[in-house]
């Protein structure tokens, strides 16, 4: 009888640790985003001195600075890209680090061009 009780309490505790793992999961926000990155990097100045992806959504938009990596982006010079990127939120980043985690999910395309109306 007392093993049966140990079985039932322990299938009972998996279960709600089931649970729990699973709304943590479905707290963590993420979304899907595309990104055009232009054919230049630029210096910047985040933390300390970089060289940083400009980046836009669509193509009317201005240029941006992008200051984080995107995991899985080789990124050559010469080309401008459209990426699909996921974006997740980091829970309790490091400090002076992004809150974002950025994942190459799809190159879309690749393009041999200068981009235009780069800023200085």
């Amino acid at each position: 009888m007392k093993k049966f009780k140990y079985l039932i309490i322990a299938t009972f505790l998996l279960l709600l640790s089931s649970i729990i793992s699973c709304e943590d999961s479905e707290n963590t926000k993420e979304e899907e985003k595309t990104y055009i990155v232009a054919s230049e990097k630029r210096n910047c100045v985040g933390v300390g001195s970089q060289k940083c992806f400009l980046v836009k959504n669509n193509k009317q938009d201005n240029w941006q600075f992008f200051y984080t990596a995107i995991t899985g982006f080789e990124y050559e010079e010469g080309f401008e890209y459209e990426l699909l990127v996921s974006e997740k939120e980091i829970e309790n980043p490091p400090q002076d680090t992004s809150s974002v985690e950025y994942i190459l999910i799809k190159v879309v395309s690749k393009v041999k061009k200068s981009s235009e109306n780069l800023p200085n």
